[in-house]
């Protein structure tokens, strides 16, 4: 008799919680002044989405409380996403944010609907503010220091703890985790990539008819 618990939702946190990317957003306002480069090199594959926040955030000379200001003001999150998230809670279904973001500006954004991230399960760079600048950290689930395949490295680990994984996802860097799940709601450049190559997935652009897509997998 197998100890795993049934079911877990894995879901990504910018552009797929939010619409587009808060760490793009406040990058795009307060730099750093090798903002552009880091940006393209990320695009181009020369270095990870863990490593160009490292970088980006390294020399980001500005307060917390300036930063979580601009993103309470500026964060917009998909339609619905708050009642899909009340509705989870209620049915008291596992649910995880694991996303190769920054948990201070995901904390932040989260704040503006009442959630609290004490009460939430999160995974994501591990922040914190120097003199000049913030320095992020990536930690593996055994708390190993890593600088790539963040996502990939916790839905691996969750696979181990769960016999069905629902995964919600938006770019390419959710590709691993989502072939490795039983169930992919897909947005964005991911669900281009599943009908380019002619693979199922659930199409989202917002949460309100998510509560009806996840009881049809649970029902």
């Amino acid at each position: 008799m197998s100890n795993k618990k049934p079911l877990l939702i894995q879901s990504d946190f910018d552009n797929t919680i939010t619409i587009g990317n808060v760490s793009e957003q406040i990058h795009d306002e307060f730099g750093p002044s090798d903002w552009d480069s880091i940006y393209k090199n990320y695009r181009l594959g020369k270095i990870s989405v863990e490593e160009s926040n490292i970088y980006s955030f390294r020399y980001l000379n500005y307060s917390e409380t300036e930063l979580d200001k601009f993103v309470q003001k500026n964060v917009q999150f998909r339609s619905g996403f708050l009642e899909f998230y009340n509705y989870i809670q209620d049915q008291k279904i596992d649910y995880k944010i694991v996303s190769s973001g920054v948990d201070f500006y995901i904390k932040s954004s989260l704040k503006t609907l009442g959630i609290d991230s004490d009460n939430l399960s999160l995974h994501s760079g591990s922040s914190e503010f120097v003199n000049d600048g913030i320095e992020i950290k990536y930690f593996d689930p055994q708390g190993k220091v890593i600088r790539s395949e963040f996502k990939n490295n916790y839905t691996q680990y969750h696979k181990k703890q769960y016999s069905k994984i629902i995964y919600f996802g938006d770019s390419l860097t959710d590709l691993r985790s989502s072939l490795s799940s039983d169930y992919v709601f897909a947005t964005g450049k991911l669900h281009d990539y599943y009908i380019k190559n002619r693979m199922k997935c659930i199409k989202f652009d917002d949460y309100n008819d998510m509560i009806t897509k996840i009881n049809e997998i649970l029902f």
